[in-house]
């Protein structure tokens, strides 16, 4: 389960506000995460990117067991300082090696070319516990997904999202 507990007063307010504004009672999220682990520039960074459009995919490892979402499944994509910035709902995931991630899912990823996204991980998870052991055989979870909240035409400046002309200030 993520770190995140998704009861936290302020993911319950996001999904609520997400909720209002989609005109739809949304489920609880499976899962609360940001896209950056410590480093709080790539979260926000890789926030923005799903909120925009232009990341619609991630990779994980190592691949929780047993999996607690799968597609269709909502989760909250936490900015920089931890606060919560969008909702997602995975459409699909595939376990491959990560030899074998493609070039159009690394680049789904927004992570810049395909020798970037593999570089990018490889150090990414290098650094975590057990890092020493990932590598081209290590097998991943490759998911891709879909901003629901906010929509595209809303967008993220200082921690408040805009839509047409209307603020709300993020939870």
């Amino acid at each position: 389960m993520s770190a995140t507990d998704p009861s936290r007063p302020d993911i319950q307010s996001f999904m609520a506000a997400a909720s209002a504004v989609l005109g739809q009672s949304l489920p609880p999220p499976k899962d609360v995460f940001n896209f950056g682990g410590n480093n709080p520039s790539n979260a926000d960074k890789f926030l923005q990117l799903a909120i925009e459009g232009k990341k619609t995919a991630t990779t994980s490892w190592p691949i929780p067991d047993p999996l607690y979402w799968g597609p269709g499944d909502l989760s909250v994509i936490l900015d920089g300082r931890g606060k919560p910035g969008a909702v997602m709902r995975t459409t699909s995931f595939v376990t491959c090696k990560f030899k074998d991630v493609g070039e159009d899912f690394a680049l789904a990823e927004a992570e810049g070319d395909y020798e970037a996204y593999r570089t990018g991980h490889i150090e990414f998870y290098g650094r975590q516990e057990g890092g020493d052991k990932f590598g081209d055989e290590s097998l991943v979870l490759c998911e891709k997904f879909e901003v629901i909240y906010p929509k595209a035409q809303m967008t993220m400046e200082k921690g408040n999202i805009y839509r047409m002309g209307t603020h709300w200030q993020n939870p």
